[in-house]
């Protein structure tokens, strides 16, 4: 994802890709990555570690919960 956004934030707005670009390489990306992944949790560098602790058992919780109603990671635009 990097690699992408740093071509969509490019000093030049000449050398940025096109909507249709960015659309076409973010797909693959999301395609090449797992349900797992899809549904991990961000975490900041210096989270601290009660928070961050709280923050991953509640989204431990939230993604059983999607998995056991058969949600997708990312729902597909209708």
């Amino acid at each position: 994802m990097q690699d992408l956004i740093d071509e969509m934030t490019h000093v030049s707005p000449a050398k940025r890709p096109s909507i249709e670009e960015v659309v076409a390489k973010f797909s693959r990306i999301r395609e090449s990555l797992s349900g797992f992944k899809l549904r991990s949790t961000m975490i900041a560098k210096h989270d601290p570690s009660l928070f961050s602790m709280f923050r991953h058992a509640r989204q431990a919780l939230r993604t059983i919960r999607y998995i056991c109603l058969h949600k997708a990671a990312i729902p597909e635009a209708l």
